[in-house]
C-alpha cells in the first residue's frame, strides 16, 4: 500500500513526471516533422501488442522522455479504440502525460476520493528494436481523463526506464522547460494534482489541453 495522505498530500517516493505523449495518425510523418522542428534524433520504440500502436521517443533527461505514438500498420485493428484518441486525430498533438508512481493502485483509489477517476491498472509490455523487453503497469489511458490534463499513472518496476536506453541523451538533446495545462475549471483539478505531488500549472481555458515548452538544439519550441 502507498503511504497515507499527510495534510491532503500523498507522501511518495520514486514519483514524478515520467513522459509526455504526442499522438498522431501517422507515426512516420510525425517523427519526420518533429525531428526537423527540434533538430534532435528520435529513435524507434516498439509495438504495443493489443493496442494496435507503435511508438518512437527521445529523452528529455534522466527519468523523463517524449513519446510519439500512432497506429501500427503491422498489427491488426484492436478490438476496441486505440488509446490517446488516436483513431479520431486528424493531425499530431500533445494529448496527455504520464506520472510515475510506485503504487498506481493506491494512488488511483486516492484520486477517486477527490472525484477524479482514472482507468483500471493494466500490465503492458513491448520489445525494443534491439531486443530489450520492457514491461510496466499503468492506469488505462483511454479515455483521456479531463482531456488529458490529469495524467495517467505508470510504474516501471524493475524494467530499465526508456530514457536510460536512448542514445539521444546527450548534451545537445532536448529538455523540458515547462509543462502547463488549460481547463475550463482548473480549481476542480488542483486537489488531485496536489495529492499526487504533480508540479504542473493549470490555467483557465475554453477546452482542456496541454502545452510543453522544450529546449532543443534549435532553440525553445512549444508543442501543443
Amino acid at each position: 500500500m502507498a503511504p497515507a495522505p499527510a495534510g491532503g498530500r500523498l507522501v511518495m517516493t520514486e514519483s514524478g513526471l515520467d513522459h509526455l505523449v504526442y499522438a498522431t495518425p501517422d507515426l512516420d510523418d510525425a517523427v519526420e516533422a518533429l525531428s526537423k522542428l527540434l533538430g534532435a534524433p528520435i529513435e524507434p520504440g516498439g509495438s504495443h501488442p493489443g493496442w494496435g500502436t507503435h511508438n518512437a521517443l527521445f529523452s528529455l533527461g534522466a527519468g523523463t522522455y517524449f513519446e510519439i505514438i500512432g497506429p501500427d500498420p503491422q498489427q491488426p485493428d484492436p478490438p476496441g479504440p486505440r488509446p490517446f484518441a488516436i483513431d479520431h486525430l486528424e493531425g499530431g498533438r500533445l494529448v496527455t502525460w504520464a506520472f510515475r508512481h510506485p503504487d498506481p493502485e493506491s494512488a488511483r483509489e486516492l484520486l477517486i476520493d477527490l472525484d477524479i477517476r482514472l482507468g483500471p491498472v493494466r500490465s503492458k509490455s513491448r520489445t525494443r528494436p534491439d531486443g530489450t523487453s520492457l514491461s510496466w503497469k499503468l492506469t488505462e489511458p483511454e479515455p483521456l481523463v479531463e482531456g488529458g490534463v490529469i495524467p495517467f499513472l505508470i510504474d516501471w518496476g524493475s524494467t530499465p526506464h526508456p530514457s536510460s536506453l536512448t542514445s539521444s541523451l546527450t548534451p545537445s538533446s532536448c529538455s523540458l522547460v515547462r509543462l502547463a495545462g488549460r481547463h475550463p475549471d482548473p480549481d476542480r483539478l488542483r486537489p488531485a494534482l496536489d495529492a499526487l505531488g504533480a508540479d504542473v500549472s493549470v490555467f483557465v481555458g475554453p477546452a482542456p489541453g496541454l502545452s510543453a515548452l522544450l529546449r532543443t538544439p534549435r532553440g525553445e519550441v512549444e508543442l501543443t
